[in-house]
């Protein structure tokens, strides 16, 4: 028997001898390997010229590099909450949405993608100081269906088959060296990320040129595309609800609403829906996105939502900090400091004070409450895939939204819940 590792559905660790996951409900079930059919996102990543290295450095030179090549690629690969499916001899293919079920499968094999080659261009630095070579990667990506699981009556293991994967493979063979190269299928799944002009490529076993992007990198907001795919229809009951509630938001009586429900069933169309009903009413709307990747990292969904709220997204640094020193004048300056840590925009020259986490995080937490308390204009606040949100951000959004029935704020937040068959509020 194999210890599940995450939730398939939302890849939360689960607890010790847990039934169901406690992120987002769903059963917990240890034993099935059987293969089934997955949406995922398939990797290769293959080095360029292998058999002309292995001529210049030698076998034993070679093993020394794929060895540490293969380390620092699957450590990135399972940063993101990819499984290393094998190693090709002189690269490694992954799979991004087996065996857990990943919503944003595209998102992070692009990550995961650019962290690769990140990492590999270190590697290769130091490749060619001791040995004179140049090592480089090229990268492939194609996104749909496939069968996964275990496959023959052998232990042969956990993989993946399909055309998918062998397409992967083949717009893998013609990347340029270091670039990352996107089927449309995956391209069409990573709707905000910095893409290449559309090319066509000639693979093999393809009989007309396959249309493919080059990733040249994930903006701050990049988000999987099926947020624009569902439609709007039958929710008039929880518009009207929401409506209500922003109306007394911008009268001073703020209130919190959640959006749960199962993917594709509309809590984002709904979100974006009240959004442009607060836009239509000059209420300023302050989106962030938390993301499965970033569950681990403290304040990343908080720093986001304040990024948004204070402006300091298109400032430089400099720029940045004289905004926000405006928005709150009578701020202690140590506080400041650590606010201007939090965004992202600290002075190099400034030395954060010395105070354990819980302290920062209070501290915090006081002077956004204070900060908020003290703004007068309605706002919107939307924060999306809360089951993915980082424990610190969480705690200080809780204390952020005690005082938001004295503000004139309207916070929506967005949550999976797999047992809800429609968006509920």
């Amino acid at each position: 028997m194999t210890a599940v590792t995450a939730c398939r559905m939302c890849g939360t660790e689960p607890l010790e001898n847990a039934r169901f996951c406690h992120g987002c409900g769903s059963p917990i079930d240890e034993t099935d390997t059987r293969a089934e059919y997955k949406q995922v996102t398939v990797l290769f990543a293959d080095v360029v010229h292998s058999m002309s290295i292995a001529a210049a450095v030698g076998a034993e030179r070679l093993r020394e590099i794929m060895g540490e090549l293969v380390d620092i690629t699957t450590a990135v690969v399972k940063r993101y909450g990819g499984t290393v499916d094998k190693f090709t001899g002189d690269g490694i293919m992954a799979v991004f949405g087996a065996p857990v079920a990943l919503e944003d499968h595209a998102v992070r094999a692009c990550l995961a993608a650019l962290g690769v080659q990140e990492e590999a261009k270190r590697l290769a630095d130091d490749v060619q100081e001791r040995d004179g070579v140049d090592l480089q990667l090229r990268v492939g990506l194609n996104s749909g269906q496939v069968i996964a699981g275990e496959i023959g009556s052998g232990a042969l293991g956990y993989t993946a088959v399909g055309e998918q994967v062998g397409l992967a493979q083949r717009i893998e063979s013609v990347a340029p060296p270091g670039e990352v190269i996107l089927s449309e299928s995956t391209a069409r799944l990573v709707e905000g990320a910095v893409l290449g002009e559309p090319e066509l490529l000639r693979v093999k076993g393809t009989e007309e040129p396959v249309p493919a992007r080059r990733l040249l990198g994930m903006g701050e907001r990049h988000q999987a595309a099926w947020r624009a795919e569902s439609n709007l229809v039958g929710r008039r009951w929880e518009m009207a609800a929401v409506e209500g509630l922003l109306e007394r938001a911008t009268d001073g009586d703020g209130a919190v609403v959640e959006v749960r429900g199962s993917p594709g069933i509309g809590k984002s169309r709904l979100v974006r829906e009240v959004a442009a009903m607060a836009a239509a009413r000059s209420v300023d709307v302050f989106t962030a996105f938390c993301e499965s990747h970033a569950s681990d990292i403290p304040f990343y969904a908080l720093a986001r939502l304040l990024r948004a709220a204070t402006g300091v997204g298109d400032l430089d640094a400099s720029a940045a900090r004289t905004q926000v020193r405006a928005r709150v004048p009578d701020a202690d300056p140590e506080d400041l400091v650590l606010f201007e840590d939090l965004l992202g925009i600290a002075d190099p020259e400034a030395e954060l004070p010395k105070i354990d986490p819980d302290a920062r995080r209070r501290r915090l937490t006081a002077l956004v409450a204070a900060a908020s308390l003290a703004r007068r204009d309605p706002a919107v606040y939307v924060i999306e895939d809360v089951h993915w949100i980082d424990e610190v951000s969480e705690s200080m959004l809780a204390d952020f939204m005690a005082v938001t029935p004295q503000t004139p704020f309207l916070v929506l937040t967005s949550k999976f819940h797999p047992s809800a068959s429609a968006p509920g509020t």
